[in-house]
């Protein structure tokens, strides 16, 4: 597997277009308020990252994404949770994941934990949906915790125009370490300066109610209500 950090415009394009694609395509259940240029401000800013099946895929074989920012390169989404104690630039935050294969988004995951390990991450910080439906399950197993109370949040609403609330949640401490420490065994190599991760597919092989677990061109969703390995309820 390969995690891509993105530089050109044209991959930059490719990734907010298959975005936008697998979203309205899986429903979602949510959508970005009319006013808001939250998802704009992240794709144009943001640093993105892709996940490939093969090393030198071209941008249009990508079949997973995140978007990574730390809190020194612009502040967080909402102003909860409070992470002054924390260098700026050692607290990342994760949004806009989505996958378009079957165990892609748990892959994409791994890759980001790796990635957490490589910069010196002291924090990761992710908003996930927590009313009216729950996509914390899969990150409170993989070590993250409330970070304070859920807070409406301001810039998506549910397809009918209702509010969403979101839980902060924040791995640190020996959680994060532990989890880059696990993942960190699956390099294989990384190249322009961490900005190319190849890694070991841990999933292949598997299989999830009778289907193999990858399986390139089969759709799912992350960041919609239902709860899946690739379907977690991740906001923005």
């Amino acid at each position: 597997m390969e995690l891509r950090l993105l530089s050109t415009e044209t991959e930059r394009r490719i990734f907010a277009a298959r975005t936008e694609q697998i979203r309205a395509k899986h429903g979602a259940g949510f959508k970005e308020r009319s006013r808001s240029r939250l998802a704009r401000i992240h794709l144009t800013f943001g640093n993105l990252y892709a996940l490939f099946e093969n090393d030198n895929d071209p941008a249009e074989r990508m079949i997973a994404g995140l978007v990574m920012h730390d809190l020194e390169m612009f502040p967080q989404t909402c102003p909860k949770p409070d992470l002054s104690y924390l260098p700026p630039r050692s607290v990342l935050e994760i949004s806009e994941l989505w996958s378009c294969a079957i165990g892609a988004g748990a892959l994409a995951r791994a890759g980001a934990a790796i990635m957490a390990g490589l910069l010196d991450a002291r924090a990761i910080l992710a908003y996930l949906g927590v009313k009216p439906f729950d996509g914390t399950p899969f990150y409170r197993a993989a070590g993250f915790v409330e970070a304070g109370e859920p807070v409406e949040y301001p810039y998506l609403e549910t397809l009918k125009g209702e509010a969403i609330w979101a839980q902060p949640m924040i791995l640190g401490g020996e959680s994060l370490a532990k989890l880059t420490r696990v993942f960190s065994q699956l390099i294989v190599e990384t190249r322009d300066d961490n900005r190319v991760l190849r890694f070991r597919n841990f999933l292949k092989g598997k299989t999830a109610g009778g289907r193999p677990v990858f399986v390139d061109g089969d759709p799912t969703m992350a960041g919609t209500q239902r709860v899946h390995e690739d379907n977690a309820a991740q906001m923005q």
